[in-house]
């Protein structure tokens, strides 16, 4: 036998129609509630996440872009000015990395080879530049070697210096 539907007063099936009316409106109060809360959350994340960033940023790239310049230049910030102006640097593969900022590619040494990311390889990089005006800076800002002009050709040991001796009296001499 099949369900026939059980004509109802009009008083029950609106008293049905407002119970289930509440019942909805609950529900999207209750709804519209955590979405305010989860947007309120989306703005904390986001704050946390740029800050992550950054200092992430700040660690493997700006930490060893910043040693590299001081060691291989008496201006380290204008030499990383001049860097990231002609260059991208970014960390490829757990490696820092310079790139072509046109196409993103890395910046890659006559013999077909990336440029590594080390003193001396930037040092030759910078000064092979074909730029004159880029050359002239660089060869402003950048050391070219770490000789200090004070070593001396002769070598002076303790067998060839003179040493005084001093004697209290004691038995005991001291040098």
């Amino acid at each position: 036998m099949p369900d026939l539907p059980i004509e109802q007063s009009p008083e029950v099936e609106l008293a049905m129609l407002r119970k289930a009316n509440a019942e909805l409106t609950q529900k999207s109060a209750t709804r519209k509630a955590r979405i305010a809360e989860l947007e309120a959350s989306v703005g904390t994340l986001t704050t946390k996440a740029t800050e992550a960033e950054t200092r992430i940023k700040a660690l493997t790239i700006d930490g060893p872009v910043n040693d590299l310049c001081e060691s291989i230049s008496v201006a380290p910030q204008a030499l990383r000015s001049a860097l990231e102006s002609e260059y991208k640097i970014e960390m490829r593969d757990g490696v820092l990395t310079l790139l072509n900022p046109s196409d993103g590619k890395p910046v890659m040494q006559q013999d077909g080879k990336p440029v590594a990311f080390t003193p001396e390889s930037i040092k030759n990089l910078l000064l092979a530049s074909k730029d004159e005006a880029k050359l002239k800076l660089y060869r402003a800002i950048v050391i070219a070697n770490k000789a200090s002009g004070g070593a001396s050709s002769t070598t002076r040991t303790a067998s060839n210096a003179t040493v005084a001796r001093q004697n209290f009296g004691l038995g005991m001499s001291l040098k």
